[in-house]
């Protein structure tokens, strides 16, 4: 099982974690979130934790002026004979959300890095063609933006008009194209099953299902009740040249191995198949899991 980090993401840091929170640095501010899982003690100072802009308890308290939103840049690989500038990066716009959120979420970076090789592979980009990509329960698109950075026709979809909002914001902040990303707002394992029906196909699919959740229509949606079969339709959309397969999973009872064994079950397509922890590397070298994540590449 992979313990699985990003290499590079320099405006983000975990500083410190402890107490039931975490200590992080967005781009210009430090915040200060919960995470039920940080049941040992912080390693910084005090001193340190009271320098945070923000701190989240049951809302935001602000401690200084944080504007809204503001840019936090993930890097992209250069390709040869580039210049190195900011350009060639994506720009994701960060929010004191609800609940503690930013939307953006730090560990999906590793998932970004992995999914930039998975592109750039010089076998699959022989095609020659746009790749089209599905990236399901997309949030607010930051591996949509990426794709699109990279080249790739994405289809989002997403069950939250807002989220949806949001992901748009990020296209127009990047300077994607209108016709670069396809949005859809609707029930995930519904619009996949009438994707099936019309006969589409995908060379590329992401997904990020929730453990618990309701469907636009009032539908409620139970990870180990309605993933698998989500999962098996997804197989079906693929291409006869699709490159990759990923799963990311939060909050649910399920283990990496568990994910990995469905997998197994439902791509029948040789490949490379792993699976593991996602993690947050603090400073000190202390890693935070923060959720599971399973892939399959050709």
């Amino acid at each position: 099982m992979i313990l699985e980090t990003f290499k590079h993401f320099p405006d983000f840091e975990l500083l410190d974690s402890g107490n039931g929170y975490r200590l992080e640095r967005w781009g210009a501010y430090r915040l200060a979130r919960p995470d039920p899982q940080a049941i040992w003690e912080h390693q910084l100072a005090d001193a340190e934790w009271k320098k945070a802009d923000a701190i989240f308890n049951s809302k935001w308290q602000v401690k200084t002026s944080v504007s809204q939103p503001w840019p936090i840049r993930f890097p992209l690989p250069l390709k040869a004979g580039e210049a190195k500038t900011g350009e060639w990066s994506i720009k994701l716009l960060a929010r004191l959300s609800t609940f503690k959120h930013t939307g953006i979420f730090a560990e999906q970076a590793a998932n970004w890095e992995w999914l930039t090789e998975q592109v750039q592979n010089t076998e699959f980009k022989a095609q020659k063609e746009q790749l089209k990509i599905l990236n399901l329960f997309g949030y607010t698109g930051a591996a949509t933006i990426l794709l699109a950075k990279l080249g790739c026709f994405v289809t989002h979809v997403d069950a939250s008009k807002p989220a949806i909002t949001w992901a748009k914001e990020n296209q127009i902040a990047n300077n994607l194209p209108n016709d670069s990303i396809r949005w859809i707002l609707d029930d995930a394992a519904k619009f996949v099953k009438r994707e099936l029906k019309r006969g589409a196909k995908y060379d590329g699919i992401l997904m990020d299902p929730p453990a618990f959740g309701h469907a636009p229509s009032g539908r409620t949606w139970k990870f180990a009740e309605d993933f698998p079969r989500l999962l098996a339709d997804c197989t079906e959309l693929l291409s006869t040249n699709a490159k990759f397969l990923l799963v990311n999973a939060y909050a649910t009872n399920s283990s990496a191995i568990a994910l990995q064994n469905l997998l197994e079950d439902s791509i029948k397509k040789t490949g490379t198949l792993e699976s593991g922890e996602l993690c947050l590397k603090q400073n000190s070298g202390r890693l935070i899991s923060t959720g599971i994540f399973g892939r399959w590449s050709k």
